[in-house]
């Protein structure tokens, strides 16, 4: 089932979500890791209002795609914070963050439009978890940073800070949501 595959990850996944978790708790008691270290960059809050209107749509998409909606929530948390209109630098459009090019491959017209955004980003997730044989860790690092960096750093999460805090924020919610 594809989306008991989806919400597999791997060991390494666990353990840099677990590390992410506690600079995360470290933060909240105190602004710092257990060795005194800033802890990691906060993950966007989200108001509790945006989060249930956009959660209806969010459980159907997972639905129609397989996908443990758990997954789709923690990286709309991390993308957008439940923000349907929101652009990133780089071109990034809506509650998933999807650009323009990766939107039309996967059907998607408008990704201002809630419903085709979080299809088309689904959809590339569900693509991403066959390209990468269900590596969760990996989907997410080619979700932020695109397959081609994926690929290029030998189907390794590539070396760079925000890939590799995204693949952080994103698996810790995940497995927060889902526990």
């Amino acid at each position: 089932n594809k989306g008991d595959a989806v919400a597999v990850c791997a060991a390494s996944s666990v353990n840099y979500a677990a590390r992410f978790l506690g600079a995360l708790r470290a933060r909240v008691a105190g602004g710092a890791s257990a060795h005194g270290k800033p802890s990691a960059p906060s993950v966007p809050r989200t108001r509790p209002a945006a989060h249930a209107r956009w959660a209806p749509m969010i459980e159907q998409v997972a639905a129609e795609h397989a996908v443990d909606a758990h997954l789709l929530h923690a990286i709309v948390t991390v993308e957008s914070a439940y923000n349907p209109s929101a652009r990133s630098h780089a071109g990034a459009l809506g509650l998933m963050q999807v650009i323009p090019a990766t939107g039309k491959r996967f059907g998607a017209q408008n990704l201002l439009d809630p419903l085709q955004n979080l299809r088309a980003g689904t959809a590339y997730l569900v693509w991403l978890h066959r390209r990468f044989n269900g590596n969760l860790e990996l989907m997410l690092a080619a979700y932020n940073a695109g397959e081609g960096a994926v690929q290029r750093h030998g189907n390794k999460v590539p070396p760079y800070a925000e890939t590799r805090q995204y693949v952080a924020k994103v698996t810790a919610l995940y497995h927060a949501r889902r526990s």
